[in-house]
């Protein structure tokens, strides 16, 4: 850690958070200790008891800022104002710029992504003040996409939205964690080409179109034409 941490700011609860960010991200909530976190932010370890109430008063408290910070930088879209296929393409924008996003020192995605496999009591808050809300807008607008439902079976309604809104969450996050597979399977200049986060969007969303309605993956493509938006120089899958 740097010694310049405890002098960033005056403010103990800052402090610890910066402190334990790295740490819990390192070692996993269960090997790390208060008492190296308080020697990190130079305050007593007293401190933690106080301003957080335990450990994993601490650990909830990283976990939301991390949280609160992405969805500062890309909040989830309000559906139903655009077409369905837009709001689709928005909401897979959205999906992959926060699990794609970079933070400087690396810490913070080692730290979600250790929650999503070693899931501790935080796991249930971190779902459904992060995840749910992006996936019941998932939902929402692949119900809008699908041809009317079966007033004789609940079964489009109950498994088919939901198995396609976490068909787009899974393909999502294979570019967070599969990268590592994709360097051996695929060229750097063909990554480098088709894989940065606008690449991946209109690939997800006309899959996803296409599974929804009766055209195939590439009239979907065709249809899908690029945002106008700036790709963000620190969201790619090149990590």
């Amino acid at each position: 850690m740097p010694d310049s941490l405890a002098s960033a700011t005056t403010d103990p609860t800052q402090r610890l958070l910066s402190a334990a960010g790295p740490v819990f991200a390192e070692r996993g909530f269960d090997r790390a200790t208060v008492r190296e976190i308080a020697n990190i932010a130079d305050v007593n370890v007293a401190a933690v008891s106080y301003y957080f109430g335990d450990k994993m008063g601490l650990y909830r408290a990283v976990i939301t800022a991390i949280r609160e910070k992405r969805e500062r930088a890309y909040p989830t879209p309000e559906v139903g104002k655009k077409t369905p296929q837009q709001d689709l393409e928005l909401l897979i924008r959205t999906l992959l710029s926060r699990m794609l996003a970079a933070d400087e020192s690396g810490w913070e995605a080692m730290l979600m992504m250790r929650e999503m496999q070693h899931p501790t009591p935080a796991f249930e808050d971190m779902i459904r003040g992060y995840f749910k809300p992006l996936y019941d807008a998932l939902c929402k607008t692949i119900e809008s996409l699908l041809p009317p439902a079966d007033a004789k079976s609940n079964w489009q309604t109950d498994a088919l939205v939901p198995q396609l809104a976490l068909g787009v969450v899974g393909q999502c996050l294979h570019y967070r964690i599969g990268h590592p597979v994709m360097a051996h399977l695929i060229s750097p200049e063909l990554i480098e080409t088709h894989y940065g986060l606008e690449s991946l969007c209109r690939q997800i969303t006309a899959s996803t179109l296409a599974a929804c309605g009766d055209q195939n993956v590439i009239d979907q493509h065709k249809l899908l034409k690029p945002s106008p938006l700036n790709e963000p120089q620190d969201v790619s899958c090149q990590q």
